[in-house]
């Protein structure tokens, strides 16, 4: 890890944001490496990378060492991935999703991270926010809230998407270029 690098993950451990927003940039593309190693399909690894770099944040005051970053990355990202067959499996095994209920290790351990979240979802537009607000947060299957809102399940779907990407724009502190694409 160069010395820059290093800072940064310093200053982010310190919670700055926007040296967590250089860690991101400088780590997505590896990280997304990872995750497709694992998964099977290019959401699935977003969407895993995104919540390993939510992760990441909450637990940065964990890390040990800072050149040990890379390595617990990729233990997180590896977690996500697991969470997410797990999921996948669970609701293929019980035919329905009962309550899905979250482990407490998921639970986002900073208060202000908590309120940056939810900062940036009351910022989304009304048709994205209403998705993520009941994918994520009411835990609803995409399928359902397709049905509910009378709405094709690929506009669910492109609701979430946008709505992620807006998130992860929001919250990185970037502007919106190419970063969180490659």
């Amino acid at each position: 890890m160069d010395a820059e690098l290093a800072q940064q993950v310093r200053l982010a451990r310190e919670g700055d944001i926007q040296a967590f927003s250089y860690v991101v940039a400088a780590f997505q593309a590896t990280a997304l490496s990872w995750a497709r190693q694992q998964t099977q399909g290019e959401h699935a690894a977003e969407d895993a990378v995104s919540d390993a770099f939510v992760l990441a944040f909450a637990r940065l005051a964990q890390l040990r060492e800072i050149e040990a970053f890379a390595g617990w990355l990729q233990a997180l990202v590896r977690t996500c991935c697991l969470r997410q067959l797990r999921r996948k499996l669970s609701s293929l095994d019980d035919g329905f999703d009962a309550g899905r209920e979250e482990p407490p290790e998921r639970e986002l351990a900073s208060a202000e991270l908590r309120a940056a979240v939810r900062g940036a979802v009351g910022e989304l537009r009304e048709g994205q926010k209403q998705v993520i607000e009941r994918h994520y947060l009411a835990g609803q299957k995409l399928e359902e809230i397709a049905r509910e809102l009378g709405l094709p399940l690929g506009t669910v779907k492109r609701r979430l998407f946008e709505a992620r990407e807006n998130l992860r724009i929001k919250l990185s502190g970037l502007a919106a270029d190419d970063l969180w694409r490659e």
